[in-house]
């Protein structure tokens, strides 16, 4: 199901939204309010959060993603609720209609992860070579 994971254009494209931990709002002190539309999602919010943990698991279990987007991911669902990954999600997808669907896993998991907080490391660049010019006169 997931071929190689290709993690850097759809990282960059994820990385305006911010971690999902970044966006929640505190939460109020006292009860919620209750609010029916809040209570209930819809059937398509539903069905996109189930297609979400069904590629975050089979990520999870594929040895093709590296060790480090998979503590990402864990870590996510963790300290996130599905509801808020996916409201996340849904947004990174809808702002990049064109470059992200949900029916290519790979693409779904990239922007999952970088929504999670990923960040791939970048290689350091080779420290560029002082030449010493011979002094003379």
């Amino acid at each position: 199901m997931l071929r190689k994971l290709i993690l850097a254009p759809v990282v960059s494209l994820a990385l305006l939204a911010g971690p999902v931990s970044a966006q929640q709002k505190p939460a109020p002190a006292g009860p919620a309010p209750a609010s029916p539309a809040a209570a209930a999602p819809s059937k398509q919010d539903m069905e996109n959060a189930v297609k979400y943990l069904q590629v975050m698991i089979a990520g999870l279990q594929s040895d093709k993603v590296e060790q480090p987007i998979k503590s990402t991911l864990i870590g996510c669902i963790y300290g996130n609720s599905l509801r808020s990954i996916s409201t996340s999600m849904d947004k990174v997808i809808a702002d990049n209609a064109d470059k992200i669907s949900r029916d290519n896993a790979d693409q779904v998991l990239s922007a999952m992860a970088a929504v999670c907080g990923y960040r791939p490391t970048q290689t350091a660049a080779p420290a560029a070579t002082t030449s010493k010019q011979p002094q003379g006169r």
